[in-house]
């Protein structure tokens, strides 16, 4: 009996245990490591800063003089008989002309975006949208865009500018954006191109 007990002991002991983990090894970063977006899913910052400047401006000039100049005789004009005439016409136009445009415009914001895919090299495809109700003015973000790894800060961010194929769109409706767009008789008389 005890060498049976001893045979069986020896044979357990033999056969390895197995259990299987609590945790999923792949899905979760360690303590050490960066935690930056770079899988489907994950969520990163975009601090929208943009600033533009654009400028136009063209001049020309043009100068044009012509003259005519004619005389007509007729008869002897030195027995003062005969006619003797002589014209002259002269033509002249000057125009100087100058027009220039400017636009300016700022943006600065922060929102939130989903890296929605993964391209093979490693770079990520991101797009979000947040919207906003202020005392009835409805404002809309919208941003879309690719982003290398590298540009991801420590902090999970990432600056507008570091954005390749970006599309960002800055949109609102309400009383102020609706107050500032022209009345029916300008839309009309700009239609019928007034000045």
């Amino acid at each position: 009996m005890r060498r049976t007990a001893f045979l069986a002991a020896v044979l357990l002991g033999s056969v390895q245990a197995q259990a299987a983990d609590l945790v999923s090894r792949g899905n979760w970063p360690s303590l050490a490591g960066d935690r930056s977006a770079h899988l489907l899913g994950d969520v990163l910052t975009v601090v929208i800063f943009e600033n533009s400047l654009a400028t136009n401006s063209a001049e020309s000039s043009a100068s044009k003089t012509s003259g005519f100049q004619g005389q007509f005789s007729a008869g002897n004009p030195t027995t003062g008989g005969g006619i003797n005439a002589a014209a002259s016409l002269g033509l002249a136009h000057n125009s100087d002309n100058q027009g220039a445009t400017a636009r300016a415009g700022q943006m600065v914001a922060e929102i939130s975006v989903v890296v929605d895919s993964v391209y093979p090299n490693g770079d990520l495809h991101v797009r979000g949208a947040q919207a906003l109700k202020v005392n009835g003015e409805k404002t809309n973000i919208s941003v879309e865009g690719r982003v290398r790894l590298a540009d991801i800060t420590s902090g999970n961010a990432v600056l507008s500018s570091n954005l390749a194929d970006a599309h960002i769109e800055y949109d609102g409706q309400g009383f102020v954006s609706s107050s500032s767009e022209p009345g029916f008789l300008t839309r009309m008389f700009n239609w019928l191109d007034f000045p």
